[in-house]
């Protein structure tokens, strides 16, 4: 019996450069900050891939993030 997942007839496959398990993860991520950011009034343009895939990357707290960004969390 073979366990191999056939990703190419799978229904919700993607293109293989996005199939990155750490892309759909940094999305999340990135989408959560910008979530926090707007509900405390900053502008959406600071967050960029840029900026946050260093954060990602060190496996920083989304409290941290949003903190080094400025914006205060919890208050």
């Amino acid at each position: 019996m073979s366990y191999k997942h056939d990703y190419k007839n799978a229904s919700y496959a993607v293109e293989p450069e996005k199939c990155n398990l750490w892309n759909s993860g940094f999305s999340s991520f990135k989408r959560r900050i910008d979530e926090q950011l707007q509900l405390n009034g900053f502008d959406g343009s600071v967050v960029d891939d840029e900026t946050l895939l260093p954060f990602y990357r060190m496996g920083e707290s989304e409290t941290y993030v949003l903190s080094a960004l400025g914006c205060t969390v919890g208050m």
